[in-house]
């Protein structure tokens, strides 16, 4: 019922000329006469904009482009909408029996609006709530299609143009069905069930006790030995229905390609069954993800990443876009449809006599038929380019399909910005602390002109003030995003973060099927504890005192033992307070990696992610912990009027409280009503730091591997405990670090979703 009510409102709107009175008589006329020409060239503006951008949010993640990319699918449905109201308007004003020439060319625009709103195949939704209100699309929908019906049928006069019409809305039928389906077939509850298996009611139970009772009764020994048979790859296989809908996308050649694409595309695509069953929220089987491991295993961290961009990059596809449909043989036929009308149409507009019709409404009508047939053209080249392609065209081998895969190489297919953002809270606090300093500059000037009472009235004026508060929200929301910035990932992090999970599976791959279910389950539940079991053991080898080496690891064993998101920024202060108490140069590569830098961009992420994107980690209470520790470091720059760079703030502070802060703890001096961990963190990189004090190499080399390995457990227990529908979400938005380490986790195995079976049990019946 919504989308007929969306229909008619916006035909109500067009009868409100009331309010066009206000303005003179000859800007009336111009805005009656081209109201309908402006609405519908903004509707094709909007569609340009769409099938330009619509592609890119997969892997850029600039604020600009998804403001664009929001405003213009939002208005997309809604100029289209508004443009078929008034066009029925226009038609209904008209009181003689005839049809005036106008209004016949006109009304060709209604099929053309419809092919608007089937929307591009860059981008039939923005985020997963438009897959899941595919219901509300489809009656939306069916409204505009019978207002544009109505809108031909009242325009008929038996011409050419008349004619014209109707394989455009074939056209518009076929875009707006297909809208419909990908929806649909996105949505999250039809998505899971495309991927269940076969209904399998099991051996048959009652005619086995049939057979078990007439044996007994006819006095045999009966007894029952149990079998077990491994499942084949064919029996764990859940991808069969995984073409979404029944329609059949491509399936993997078995067979070594010659001429295939890279082996990556191919293994990506060959492994895209343990995506789409994560994203389903579905259980993995051992064998599901028992081929995929020992593929990465073979590879390294670069390669391992590029399969999980690839992955993703098909995920984004069927989530957000037509993919499902485009890349089947129905969705080829219906783009051949769509085509052919369309340019059948162009063809037949051009060559007919246009005379008897307004001179400025046939270029607008051969703009929007010709707009029509570069959306196809420029669909069909985004289809030609795409990693489906390449995978379509490794199915059949010859020397020809070679070729066109060599080109498709050469463009360089973008498929994940490969960036993370960062976040610093210490400079963040120094660039509110100088605001602070210099807005009570101001306030003592104020208080000096309008008493001293003015600073407390204004705050209660602005803390009833429901306006004032959104605005201020708006702001603090504001410096937040200002104050990130983005950096790419480097090489080091990928190998960094591959080989910890290569080594934790390589610690539990050989334990038998229980014990390996329970390990990789406690896998996941590493934060940093693990490290530190690493820490003692390898201390106990060093100082071989074991009190001493357990009380070390006392020091720093609460930090990963308090709520996630408290450790989150309690490792983030104390990393920057060691990144800037120690020299870059003085730093031994190991590998030729650098773990210091690492580290760093580990934690500036960590906490990017807790006070930009808290949805993607464990709930907690890690916004309130940010915003007092933020006022406490912001009240300790302000006081100290000598610190002017992020520098002196970690001067300061070691200077403070570096030799007593174990004697004197903050807890102790702050109490619990204040969430604030600064002088916490201090501790924990005191404690850090002074783990080998009279070991150069501690300080040069172990203790960044040390904090690296720390934030690595951090950043993967974040990625196995987000919530899926936040991953898919955050495909839209260029890719996510964590989604492509959740996805790199459970290929290799490492995910609370796998389910460790022996095989399938069978009962055999012997008689004796």
């Amino acid at each position: 019922m919504s989308g007929f009510i969306l229909v008619f409102s916006s035909l109500a709107l067009t009868k409100r000329r009331g309010v066009m009175q206000i303005f003179p008589q000859s800007l009336q006329n111009f805005w009656y006469n081209w109201e309908l020409r402006f609405m519908v060239v903004f509707s094709l503006s909007i569609q340009i904009i769409l099938l330009l951008f619509g592609n890119r949010r997969k892997f850029c993640t600039r604020i600009y482009l998804r403001i664009t990319i929001w405003s213009a699918f939002l208005f997309a449905d809604w100029f289209a909408a508004t443009s078929l109201g008034i066009l029925s308007n226009k038609e209904g004003e008209n009181k003689s029996d005839s049809v005036e020439s106008g209004h016949v060319i006109v009304a060709l625009w209604g099929p053309v609006l419809l092919l608007h709103l089937g929307g591009q195949d860059t981008v039939t939704a923005y985020s997963m709530e438009d897959n899941a209100l595919w219901s509300r699309r489809l009656v939306t929908y069916v409204g505009q299609v019978v207002v544009a019906i109505l809108i031909f049928l009242r325009s008929w006069t038996n011409t050419d143009l008349n004619i014209l019409a109707i394989p455009i809305f074939i056209a518009g039928f076929i875009k707006i069905g297909e809208r419909i389906w990908v929806l649909w077939c996105a949505s999250s509850q039809q998505f899971k069930e495309s991927l269940f298996p076969d209904p399998d009611p099991g051996p048959n139970y009652a005619r086995y006790m049939e057979t078990y009772n007439s044996a007994f009764y006819e006095g045999y020994v009966v007894h029952v030995e149990g079998l077990i048979e491994t499942p084949s790859n064919g029996d764990v296989d859940h991808t069969h229905a995984a073409s979404q809908g029944n329609i059949n996308i491509i399936s993997l050649p078995q067979t070594d390609d010659t001429y295939g694409p890279p082996i990556t595309v191919r293994t990506a695509y060959k492994f895209l069954k343990i995506s789409k069953l994560l994203f389903a929220d579905l259980i993995l089987s051992f064998q599901d993800v028992s081929e995929s491991r020992s593929s990465l295993l073979s590879g390294n961290g670069k390669e391992g990443f590029e399969v999980m961009e690839i992955e993703l990059g098909f995920m984004y596809d069927v989530f957000y876009t037509k993919a499902v449909l485009v890349y089947s043989v129905m969705g080829c036929f219906l783009r051949f449809v769509t085509f052919t009308c369309s340019i059948s149409v162009l063809c037949s507009f051009f060559v007919m006599e246009k005379n008897q019709y307004p001179g400025v409404d046939v270029f607008i009508t051969s703009v929007l038929l010709l707009g029509a047939i570069i959306f196809e053209i420029c669909s069909i080249v985004l289809v030609l380019s795409s990693d489906w392609t390449m995978m379509w065209l490794s199915m059949h081998k010859n020397k020809v399909t070679s070729k066109v895969i060599s080109l498709l190489q050469s463009v360089k297919n973008k498929r994940w910005c490969c960036s993370i953002d960062q976040f610093n809270l210490i400079s963040f606090c120094l660039m509110e602390a100088m605001k602070k300093r210099n807005s009570s500059t101001l306030g003592k000037t104020l208080r000096v002109e309008f008493g001293s009472n003015y600073g407390k009235t204004l705050k209660k004026i602005v803390a009833k003030c429901g306006i004032a508060q959104m605005i201020i929200g708006v702001c603090k929301s504001y410096q937040k995003y200002e104050h990130t910035n983005t950096k790419i990932v480097t090489g080091d992090l990928k190998e960094i973060i591959f080989e910890h999970f290569v080594n934790k599976i390589n610690e539990v791959i050989n334990l038998e099927e229980g014990e390996l279910a329970k390990n990789i389950t406690r896998i996941c539940e590493h934060r940093g504890n693990k490290v530190l079991e690493g820490l003692e053991s390898e201390l106990m080898l060093q100082i071989k005192d074991k009190e001493k080496v357990e009380k070390i690891i006392r020091k720093l064993s609460w930090s990963v033992e308090i709520e996630f998101d408290q450790s989150i920024l309690l490792w983030h202060i104390a990393t920057n307070l060691c990144y800037n108490s120690s020299i870059s140069g003085d730093e031994i590569l190991e590998n030729g990696r650098s773990y210091r830098e690492t580290s760093k961009l580990l934690s500036e992420y960590m906490l990017y992610l807790l006070i930009m994107s808290p949805s993607m980690l464990p709930n907690g209470i890690g916004e309130i912990s940010f915003q007092d520790t933020c006022a406490e470091a912001t009240e300790f720059v302000k006081d100290r009027h000598s610190i002017q760079h992020e520098k002196h703030v970690y001067e300061m502070l070691h200077k403070l409280v570096n030799r007593d802060i174990d004697k004197v703890s903050p807890s102790k001096v702050k109490g619990d009503r204040s969430k604030s961990v600064l002088f916490d963190a201090f501790r924990l990189a005191k404690n850090i730091v002074e783990i080998e004090n009279d070991n150069k190499e501690w300080k040069t080399k172990k203790m960044w591997k040390f904090i690296t390995q720390v934030w690595v457990e951090m950043l993967a227990y974040a990625a196995s405990h987000c919530q899926v529908i936040h991953h898919a979400q955050q495909l839209r938005h260029g890719g996510e670090l964590l989604t492509h380490v959740w996805l790199l986790m459970a290929h290799l195995g490492i995910t609370d979703r796998l389910q460790i079976s022996k095989g399938f049990g069978r009962a055999k019946l012997i008689k004796k």
